[in-house]
């Protein structure tokens, strides 16, 4: 609870002006309550010696661009915190767009779906399907695959490789085989943070 000290998980705000983007999918209002924009994943960046990931910088700054000190709109799924104590929203900005699925839409995202929150989730998938097939943003560099096929678990969306030892733990009745990358992220799957397919 330390991470959550001085917010009120009472009442998240119904909308808010953003005064700080952190990354591509990571922002805060006004207030310091810090929000993570649900349903999707930007490219990580740089941490503890670790490189930025691909087009990591150009995805905050498009976050950036579509909110920084604006009033965006702010609604909720059914669970509203994440472990680290951050608001899970979903982004609406004056005009009625979606920040997440703008994000996916224009490939600075990939979707990255954790039930039980899955209340846009057509409308990401839509939008990264879109992205995938213009090759758009983070998906020049997604679908270059290294591996002959691919493990899927049905239940989480989870995709990996192999020999990852979190795919050996699936249950056999949610084990998905995907021969093409494309094929698994146009249905919606999310790389495993282990493996990094």
């Amino acid at each position: 609870m330390l991470g959550a000290c001085g917010e009120s998980h009472s009442q998240p705000p119904q909308e808010a002006l953003v005064v700080r983007v952190v990354d591509g999918d990571t922002l805060v209002l006004a207030g310091g309550i810090k929000v993570r924009v649900l349903g999707i994943d930007a490219p990580e960046m740089e941490q503890d010696g670790r490189p930025a990931e691909f087009l990591a910088h150009k995805a905050k700054a498009t976050l950036a661009e579509l909110t920084l000190n604006r009033t965006v709109s702010l609604s909720y799924d059914r669970l509203r915190y994440d472990h680290y104590g951050r608001l899970l929203a979903y982004l609406r900005l004056p005009d009625q767009t979606l920040v997440n699925a703008e994000l996916v839409r224009l490939g600075m995202a990939r979707v990255y779906f954790i039930a039980p929150n899955l209340r846009y989730q057509k409308e990401l998938l839509t939008a990264q399907q879109e992205a995938i097939e213009a090759q758009r943003g983070v998906w020049q560099e997604l679908l270059k695959q290294d591996e002959p096929f691919y493990l899927g678990n049905r239940h989480s969306l989870r995709l990996h490789r192999p020999k990852c030892p979190l795919a050996a733990q699936m249950a056999k009745a949610n084990q998905v085989r995907f021969t093409s990358l494309k094929q698994a992220y146009l249905q919606g799957y999310s790389p495993c943070r282990s493996c990094k397919p």
